[in-house]
């Protein structure tokens, strides 16, 4: 599956939470985050992906109706009321949304008829198309319009990339990593996502003006996944079966309510936490 539909938040001042994240210790203490929870499906009860919200509660990403169903995959942008929108251009094969900011900008990527991509940005009803690394998929987007996000080259490889709102553009890739991908970024300009190491395991990193930093859930081998970052440094993500937040050196675990699977996908700049439960229902909550 490409990029673009990959399966893919306030104690501390700024300073001190970017202090923090590139002091990041090998180990750290862990605990359950504390949350509110709103739980959502969307129209005809497609599998539901979640990858951005906003500090107003829209909740973006893509749903899954199916492999009878055309197009399979839909974007979509579901609202603070209830209500929901799918996003299909004409003659798109997939569609899916990456993130969207306070200003209501969503960034997109489609398929047309002959299987092109196309990396967009929509707000309202005016779709604008840009250009990326690689055409790479564009993912979270902060106020200024910086976005992160990803794309994978000939051979295969997979790259970040952080693309300013001027339309130029960095590659981002972790040293020394097999593979790297850029999901979230705040109205710092801070990345945080995942790259596969010689181990060929997923970590978790941060990016900050050319500095990385390595972050791994505590008791995850395999799989520490970063998705988001809030303005106040927190920093969501899943270490395997574990969905979590962190924050001040602390894991805390996020966990739905009667869900056997809790996964969170997003964070808004001021914090509220989007994800999926069971693929089933999406989520928003607010959690300490």
């Amino acid at each position: 599956m490409a990029a673009s539909l990959r399966s893919l938040l306030r104690i501390r001042t700024l300073t001190a939470a970017l202090m923090a994240m590139f002091l990041v210790a090998t180990v750290h203490a862990q605990s359950q985050a504390s949350c509110t929870f709103h739980t959502f499906a969307l129209n005809s009860s497609p599998q539901i992906f979640i990858t951005g919200v906003n500090d107003y509660g829209t909740v973006v990403g893509f749903a899954d109706f199916g492999v009878n169903a055309t197009p399979q995959y839909r974007g979509f942008i579901h609202y603070s009321g209830g209500s929901t929108s799918y996003w299909v251009p004409s003659g798109t094969k997939q569609s899916s949304f990456g993130g969207r900011n306070d200003g209501g900008v969503t960034t997109g990527y489609f398929y047309d008829s002959s299987f092109r991509g196309h990396p967009v940005l929509l707000k309202g009803a005016t779709l604008t198309a840009i250009s990326t690394p690689g055409n790479g998929s564009p993912n979270g987007i902060n106020k200024y319009g910086s976005i992160a996000g990803g794309y994978t080259d000939n051979a295969g490889t997979g790259h970040g990339f952080k693309r300013y709102a001027n339309g130029s553009a960095i590659v981002l890739n972790f040293p020394g990593a097999v593979n790297t991908d850029a999901v979230g970024i705040n109205d710092s300009g801070v990345v945080v996502g995942t790259y596969v190491g010689t181990d060929a395991a997923e970590h978790g990193f941060i990016y900050r003006n050319g500095a990385w930093a390595k972050l791994q859930y505590p008791t995850a081998t395999q799989s520490t996944e970063l998705y988001g970052i809030s303005n106040n440094g927190v920093i969501v993500g899943q270490g395997q079966a574990h969905a979590f937040l962190y924050t001040n050196g602390t894991f805390k675990d996020i966990s739905v309510p009667g869900s056997s699977g809790t996964q969170v996908r997003a964070i808004a700049p001021g914090g509220l936490i989007a994800g999926m439960a069971d693929l089933t229902h999406g989520f928003l909550a607010s959690c300490h």
